[in-house]
């Protein structure tokens, strides 16, 4: 199941780093994210993403992005899962 522009955008600096949890409550398999991009001309990057098996079965995804810049870029969460 692909998403897209999911999350409250956020700010990030150039060279900063940023992590994101989702998940939806229940286990849906391999899933990616990238960074949903609102700012024209940025660059983002993924450095690492991971998951977490609940006590109750649910996975909680984690993804971190890094701005490689030139510039603040403002954005939130897109991706899907391996079909």
């Amino acid at each position: 199941m692909a998403f897209r522009n999911v999350g409250t955008p956020v700010w990030i600096a150039p060279n900063a780093v940023q992590s994101w949890w989702y998940g939806w409550g229940d286990d849906h398999g391999q899933e990616f994210a990238s960074a949903d991009m609102k700012t024209p001309g940025a660059e983002m990057v993924v450095v690492a993403e991971s998951e977490r098996k609940e006590t109750s079965g649910a996975v909680t995804y984690l993804v971190t992005f890094k701005n490689n810049g030139p510039q603040w870029c403002y954005y939130n969460l897109q991706g899907g899962g391996a079909v």
